[in-house]
């Protein structure tokens, strides 16, 4: 049987010194020794024990669940019983990790790069996230009406040309119309706007509110704090 130094071993499987170090101390991995020299050496057996070793770490066990397979329970349905309870406790940390992760992306859309507001405007942007429920809840019966006003749009549209007449559209014209102009007060009565330079949070005025570029979620405006022009977070308006 081939005998390696410390040292040997260590380069043999990636392992510091050190380590093999402390887990000879911890029992976990006896290093022999030379009845001549008294020095410190391993064998083929202590290369398979140390690869159990560094596969069950990779599995999360701590290094006295380790010892505990090693020496005094070395069954597969104990490891599968550890495992099991492993995987609970990762999927638990990818699970919180996941929803922090999320959570530090949607505060992150609400401050520019250049921001220099003072850090107590946070709360101000807890607050502007609390009501996303709302904001959500509106623009839902937004799209459900557009739905409903497209179906009537298309109706009339598929009509005239099956009839080759524009009698049919031009009927539904002033329904059209008059979704409109209700979509667009609607609208504008139940969103205000939050600055990612200073956090705060404004109504434009309508022809500002028509006028500006947008995107599904955000407005091109001048905050009326700050006076810089950003592209405007899209917030539910409390006080309307």
């Amino acid at each position: 049987m081939s005998h390696y130094t410390v040292g040997e071993l260590a380069n043999h499987l990636g392992v510091t010194v050190r380590t093999l170090q402390y887990y000879d101390r911890k029992g976990l991995l006896t290093a022999e020794r030379a009845s001549e020299s008294n020095r410190r050496y391993y064998n083929d057996d202590h290369i398979q024990q140390l690869q159990l070793i560094v596969l069950l770490k990779q599995f999360g066990c701590t290094l006295d669940e380790i010892k505990t397979l090693l020496y005094e329970d070395s069954d597969m349905k104990t490891l599968k019983a550890m495992l099991q309870l492993h995987k609970k406790e990762l999927e638990t940390t990818i699970h919180d990790q996941t929803k922090a992760l999320k959570h530090l992306n949607n505060v992150d859309q609400y401050i520019s790069n250049h921001s220099s507001a003072p850090i107590n405007h946070l709360s101000d942007i807890d607050k502007a996230m609390k009501q996303s429920t709302t904001l959500k809840s509106f623009k839902s019966k937004v799209l459900i009406s557009a739905g409903i006003i497209g179906i009537i749009q298309y109706t009339g549209l598929i009509t005239s040309l099956i009839r080759s007449s524009s009698k049919p559209f031009i009927a539904i014209v002033p329904v059209l119309v008059t979704y409109a102009v209700g979509l667009t007060t609607y609208y504008y009565k139940n969103i205000s706007y939050l600055c990612p330079n200073c956090q705060h949070t404004f109504k434009p005025s309508l022809k500002q509110f028509i006028l500006a570029r947008h995107t599904m979620q955000t407005r091109k405006l001048e905050c009326p704090k700050c006076h810089e022009p950003h592209y405007c977070i899209e917030v539910s308006d409390e006080k309307k």
